[in-house]
């Protein structure tokens, strides 16, 4: 009986353990088609034609491409991103260690913490962003007192409270973020036309003949042939 027992009980741990897995599939399917459209309206400086031309131009399924182009293309955005991001990895690391049970989670953190470096060294480099090496100081101060304040008997459960919704908050800034970034995710390029003249567009699209790109500066949508292009030369810093 106690066998039985044991079976069912176990049977019911997974189909539960399942559940919260498609539960949270689900969530960042939505979080994902919900971040691509509000991208979609902030690049489009919320103008509905703008945004609905920008619509055939890209799939729900580059969500991650998307993140990753926001993420890379403004400096402001990727400076505070990689700052915000870094305490929310190293409280779950944290937590990870307190719990030999959240073990996978742990080497995960362990994992992202790499990649962090790695992009941190790289914006350093690039931008000479000694402005994110002070706010990654700054952290790594508030960090260990963060942490002492779990188990302190007024703040602990203030710092519980964020600690736990600490997913949440990084969904909720995601979306933040990509509504208030007007900066495309593509390239941005200097080009040559016989209508146009000289401008710079940020380049959508390219697709046999023809060229689906945004003005720089009033993001307005054009449509080029291939025989309007004279050069395209693409700039590095935008």
């Amino acid at each position: 009986m106690h066998g039985h027992a044991g079976v069912g009980q176990g049977e019911q741990g997974d189909e539960v353990g399942q559940r919260s897995v498609r539960g949270w599939a689900g969530t960042l399917t939505g979080v994902a088609a919900l971040f691509v459209l509000l991208r979609l309206l902030a690049v489009a400086h919320y103008d509905w034609h703008t945004a609905f031309a920008l619509l055939h131009t890209l799939d729900f399924e580059d969500a991650p491409a998307i993140f990753l182009g926001t993420f890379m293309a403004n400096e402001v955005v990727s400076s505070v991103l990689l700052v915000a991001i870094l305490p929310f990895t190293v409280f779950a690391k944290l937590t990870g260690r307190a719990h030999p049970e959240e073990r996978a989670q742990w080497v995960g953190s362990a994992l992202l913490s790499v990649v962090l470096v790695s992009l941190i060294v790289a914006h350093v480099r690039t931008f000479h962003s000694w402005g994110l090496l002070i706010g990654i100081a700054v952290l790594a101060v508030l960090i260990p007192l963060v942490q002492r304040g779990r188990s302190h008997p007024r703040v602990g459960k203030a710092v519980e409270f964020v600690l736990q919704r600490s997913r949440l908050l990084a969904a909720t800034a995601a979306l933040a973020c990509a509504a208030a970034v007007s900066t495309p995710w593509v390239p941005l390029e200097r080009i040559e036309t016989t209508t146009e003249g000289t401008r710079d567009y940020y380049v959508f699209d390219v697709s046999p003949g023809f060229l689906k790109v945004l003005t720089e500066d009033e993001h307005a949508f054009h449509i080029f042939r291939d025989d309007e292009v004279r050069s395209r030369t693409e700039l590095t810093e935008h």
